[in-house]
């Protein structure tokens, strides 16, 4: 998709330092971070939900996901899932954060 931003950092046409790549996944910094690690892992094929995911793409996720938190040392992760309407950008996301610094209320 020619406007869609995310489909542009697959095809290289930003500056975008990818982080680690699969067959069919890219994974970059989130521009704006809400952890001291987060971490976009994005389908390459352009997928608005999960539904556009064959089961393929989700065992490289769950894969990818597990060498991430290691890699990084983390001692937990949270996941979460933006598509659809829910997301900024129209392709389906899953954001990884770890070493998150709990905001609790006084």
């Amino acid at each position: 998709m020619e406007d869609c931003v995310f489909c542009q950092i697959v095809q290289g046409k930003t500056d975008t330092k990818i982080e680690k790549e699969t067959d069919n996944l890219i994974i970059f910094s989130d521009i704006n971070p809400q952890a001291a690690i987060h971490l976009l892992i994005v389908p390459k094929n352009h997928v608005r939900d999960l539904g556009g995911l064959d089961d393929k793409v989700w065992k490289e996720i769950k894969d990818v996901t597990v060498v991430i938190a290691k890699d990084r040392s983390a001692k937990g992760f949270r996941l979460i899932h933006n598509s659809g309407d829910a997301a900024s950008i129209p392709h389906m996301q899953i954001h990884f954060l770890a070493d998150i610094t709990p905001v609790r209320a006084a």
